[in-house]
């Protein structure tokens, strides 16, 4: 578990004609990552060439995108507010497409014209019926509009022919926001001398969920022929919106009215019609549609995994990782799929080659875990896989951060409901939970050897006491401490803090000198072990600053502090020699590079070894050691947080009899809500903190490649 998953490189080499057989066996295996042949001409010598993407991939993509676009369109319950039921306690393939699902479809062979031409007649008619239901919807929006201006011109007991121009006056009727009457009615007196008439009816006043909708006015306006031009230019200024009335609506209001009324109901009758069909389709056609989308990404997928392929004119080459205990079985289907028509090379790559994707290997319960890691970076495949390790460090340092047993208990219980209870929120948040679980159980252990319960612990009740006249802790509240209470031993804990730090920074840099001496770079496995000695060394130095001294001074400063940056500085000039020495291409070269080397390269090596050995090693393990006095501040932070609502809450008991245990109550509850969010966001942030710059800059590099194996996406056919 603590390295990924042994790979091994295979190339395939099989006939044009088997490439699609092969790539099916391959997608059945579900164990090959799939990697680009470019990355291995070189091993080629010009035998084969890349291949490059076809008019077929295009055609395939350009078919996939209408059938997505197509399914976006009848998608049921599209833009449907899930209720929060739903949303917290049900599965998402609960409440997501399994109603589609049903048996899956056996399809041996993809024949991708028949799929175009079945979806091409689907696509014809639920196309045509959404472009009709379209045009039907905005024909019923603009009879309604109509409508509505006709009872309001019942209501001024006017005919709609009465709009219009007429021998001696100009008749408006529309819509204007109804803030602007007031300037419409003193903006046309001073224009027409008075000579105008106005009536208006509120119509429209409402909310959106953009926000609230103006009112407007529904306004009829007459005015002298003269003063047309005038009148016509305030209508605009003041967003006056004519209403236009169609050629063919009877003179009469009441026929006028009857006619658009049944327009409507004639508009509604057709759009209710088109929805059934549409309806009747999405139940009937609907998974065939999802079947045909799933088809096609199969055939895309195949398409763009030849682009990674090899070619020559006879031959494919495949280029690809599988892990060690895959290889046989791997081999075994692909002389079977091919009947013997291929070859499959298998090589064991070197640990330092970046192209190689790793798999991490760990047990469900640590599993969540990786998702930490995958923050600062996905493993090489040279790198150690901390996952095991931070799934018991990164628990118990939250906790030495947030050290309550009651507030550990409900930050235990809030993971547990999002193990079991909550399976709507996904099962990423179900892997949160597993780390919020473990996160809550070291905060109740914690607590209980700190002796804080919900912020009540033993200095909490001196402080009470002698804080709030009358006042103390009930002693059924308070627990004696396992082991000791930060804040009267803020020194001690400081201490522990360092001893954390110094073990766990300790643990990476031995991983990382495993990991050398594995690889055979002996040198560097030396070093390993001597930037181990000399964090021991900036853990004494510490100490003896804190006054805590083990050995004699001089000895000790000797021993753990002076030797060890010597070695550093030895060791540096040594790896800087050999690695010029190194560089050359033979016995004259590096006799050559002796030669041309001056004083200035040697001032140079032994600047850069005394800036190796105390500014990147001893200084800076210091800094990282100091660094770690962060539990301790967070820990007096969460206690000191809380036991300034204890005093507020136990203050308020003092006010009256009546209202003051209220009071208290909610100040308390509050105070706990509050500390419980903010200090565990805290506590949850810093913890992240000390592993991606203590403890991973130790021994972990990260940015592999993820392994990801070719494999079609199946959930309606098989």
């Amino acid at each position: 578990m603590l390295k990924p998953v042994e790979m091994r490189e295979l190339r395939i080499v099989t006939l044009n004609e088997l490439v699609d057989g092969v790539i099916k066996r391959i997608d059945a295996l579900g164990s090959v990552h799939l990697t680009d042949i470019k990355e291995f001409l070189g091993d080629w010598e010009g035998l084969i060439e890349p291949s490059k993407a076809d008019v077929i991939l295009m055609k395939i993509s350009e078919l996939l995108a209408r059938i997505d676009h197509l399914i976006a369109l009848l998608r049921p319950g599209e833009g449907e507010k899930k209720s929060l039921r739903e949303t917290l306690f049900k599965a998402p393939e609960e409440v997501g497409q399994g109603k589609w699902q049903g048996e899956k479809i056996n399809v041996e062979e993809i024949r991708l014209d028949e799929v175009e031409k079945d979806f091409g007649d689907l696509e014809r008619t639920i196309t045509s019926l959404i472009d009709k239901n379209e045009r039907l919807s905005e024909e019923l929006s603009t009879a309604k509009e109509l409508l509505v201006a006709l009872k309001t011109l019942d209501d001024f007991g006017v005919d709609p022919d009465f709009v219009g121009e007429h021998e001696f006056i100009s008749v408006y009727a529309g819509k204007l926001p109804i803030g602007n009457l007031d300037e419409l009615e003193s903006t046309l007196d001073t224009i027409t001398g008075g000579n105008h008439l106005v009536v208006s009816k509120q119509i429209t006043e409402g909310e959106t969920e953009g926000g609230a909708v103006p009112a407007v006015a529904f306004a009829l306006i007459a005015a002298l022929k003269t003063d047309k031009e005038e009148v016509e230019r305030v209508l605009t200024r003041l967003d006056f919106e004519s209403q236009v009335f169609p050629e063919h609506i009877p003179d009469s209001i009441n026929d006028a009215i009857q006619d658009t009324a049944a327009e409507i109901q004639r508009l509604e009758s057709d759009i209710n019609e088109n929805e059934s069909e549409i309806e009747e389709i999405r139940a009937t056609r609907f998974k065939d549609l999802l079947v045909m989308q799933e088809l096609v990404q199969i055939e895309e997928s195949k398409a763009k995994a030849k682009v990674l392929f090899g070619k020559s004119e006879h031959v494919r080459v495949i280029e690809g990782w599988a892990p060690k205990q895959e290889v046989e079985r791997i081999i075994e289907g692909i002389n079977e799929e091919t009947g013997g028509f291929s070859v499959v090379e298998v090589i064991e790559p070197k640990r330092e080659d970046v192209r190689v994707p790793s798999l991490l290997n760990n047990p469900r319960i640590i599993k969540p875990f990786e998702s930490v890691i995958k923050m600062y970076g996905h493993p090489l495949y040279k790198d150690i896989d901390p996952t095991l390790i931070t799934a018991i460090m990164f628990p118990v340092l939250f906790g030495l951060m947030f050290p309550d047993m009651g507030h550990g208990l409900f930050i235990l219980l809030l993971g547990l409901a999002l193990m079991f209870a909550f399976k709507g929120l996904g099962k990423e948040m179900q892997g949160m939970g597993i780390i919020i679980v473990l996160c809550g159980f070291c905060s109740l252990v914690a607590g209980a050897l700190f002796g804080e319960f919900f912020g009540f612990s033993e200095y909490a009740s001196h402080l009470v006491a002698g804080s709030v006249e009358g006042a103390h802790i009930p002693s059924i509240l308070v627990f004696e401490p396992l082991w000791f209470e930060p804040i009267p031993n803020v020194k001690f804990m400081f201490v522990v803090t360092m001893l954390i730090g110094v073990m766990h920074m300790g643990l990476g840099l031995l991983l990382n000198t495993l990991n050398e001496l594995f690889n055979r770079n002996i040198l560097e496995g030396i070093g390993g072990f001597v930037k181990i000695w000399c964090l021991l060394g900036a853990l004494y130095f510490l100490l003896v600053l804190f006054g805590y001294s083990f050995i004699d001074l001089k000895a000790g400063m000797v021993i753990f502090i002076l030797l060890p940056i010597l070695s550093l500085f030895v060791l540096k000039i040594i790896s800087e020699l050999q690695h010029d020495e190194a560089g050359g291409g033979g016995e004259a070269s590096n006799v050559e590079k002796k030669e041309k080397r001056g004083i200035m390269d040697y001032l140079i090596i032994l600047i850069d070894g005394v800036i190796d050995a105390l500014l990147e090693n001893f200084f800076r393990y210091l800094a990282n050691t100091v660094s770690y006095g962060r539990i301790l501040a967070l820990a007096l932070c969460h206690a000191a947080l809380i036991e300034v609502f204890i005093l507020l809450t136990f203050m308020c008991l003092q006010i009256n009899p009546t209202i003051g245990p209220v009071i208290a109550a909610v100040v308390f509850l509050l105070g706990t809500a509050v500390v419980i969010v903010l200090e565990a966001i805290m506590a949850g942030i810093h913890t992240i903190r000390l592993h991606f710059y203590e403890w991973f800059t130790k021994f972990y590099e990260g940015g592999g490649v993820e392994f990801s194996p070719f494999k079609f996406r199946r959930t309606y056919t098989h």
